[in-house]
């Protein structure tokens, strides 16, 4: 065996073992960064149509105000109007609800009512990675 106990082979092998699980570990971290990064984008698409929907919604409510007041429009158009509004309402509903989805993906959440188990996000992940590197950058050195 060239002069090395069985012993010491063992050792080299589980240190390879660690190493590996350690560059495992790495990898799962880059992923982990790249779908938050991702989430992250696809929130900001979310909030900029938010803002664009709550802004032709404030133009629309001061036009049925003003309808309301002083009516240009026919009735038939003035309805169109309302209709507009409903449909601009469920818009808004529909893109914060999207909004909160994604915060709860990547910041995840402490026990609530809606989530008694609480929602592990993200972030969460990436804190116990980096701590289990940690602790393997740790053990490789005590092998």
């Amino acid at each position: 065996m060239g002069g090395q106990s069985a012993k010491t082979i063992m050792f080299n092998k589980e240190k390879k073992y660690f190493q590996k699980k350690l560059k495992g570990v790495q990898y799962m971290l880059w992923d982990l960064q790249f779908k938050r990064a991702k989430t992250k984008m696809i929130r900001e698409e979310i909030r900029m149509e938010y803002d664009n929907c709550n802004s032709r919604l404030s133009v629309l409510q001061d036009e049925i105000k003003k309808q309301a007041e002083k009516p240009s429009m026919e009735k038939g158009e003035i309805a169109r109007l309302d209709d507009k509004k409903v449909l601009l309402d469920r818009d808004i509903e529909r893109f914060l609800n999207q909004m909160k989805g994604l915060d709860l993906e990547i910041n995840g959440s402490k026990p609530t009512q809606e989530y008694q188990d609480g929602v592990q996000g993200i972030n969460h992940q990436l804190d116990a990675l980096r701590e289990l590197q940690g602790m393997l950058k740790a053990y490789i050195k005590e092998i």
